[in-house]
């Protein structure tokens, strides 16, 4: 499992490798069953403290994307991909919301700020419907 820390983040390490590790789960690139590194190993991969893994791994149990079996190891459950989307969704709802909020303040109308959001769409290269038009 490839994982990247940006040291100069302001997004907390523990941050960082949480929401990577969760969008693995919702891109299926973890699949239920997969079982995860151990802590000590991702730590020492990864050069941070097992305490911060231990931390990551504890919060992605309560958010029902790893579960952790005494002696056996820590895996991803059955509703992983499923807990990460409506987690992603969520996340998302919640920076859009910001950015509406700061284009009405700008005095944008909300049909100028659907016209910025698909151009936005438009802009991007998207794999699935590259791939279809080929």
């Amino acid at each position: 499992m490839i994982l990247r820390i940006e040291k100069g983040s302001a997004v907390p390490i523990s941050r960082q490798i949480g929401g990577q590790i969760a969008t693995l789960c919702a891109s299926g690139k973890l699949k239920p069953r997969d079982r995860m590194p151990s802590v000590r190993e991702l730590a020492r991969e990864l050069a941070v403290n097992q305490n911060t893994i231990l931390r990551v791994y504890e919060r992605l149990v309560s958010d029902g994307l790893l579960e952790m079996r005494h002696g056996q190891g820590t895996f991803v459950t059955e509703g992983a991909k499923e807990n990460s989307l409506a987690a992603h969704r969520q996340r998302l709802l919640e920076e859009l919301r910001q950015l509406a909020r700061q284009g009405v303040a700008l005095g944008l109308s909300s049909e100028q700020l659907h016209e910025l959001l698909a151009e936005a769409i438009s802009q991007l290269v998207v794999p699935n419907e590259e791939e279809a038009s080929r």
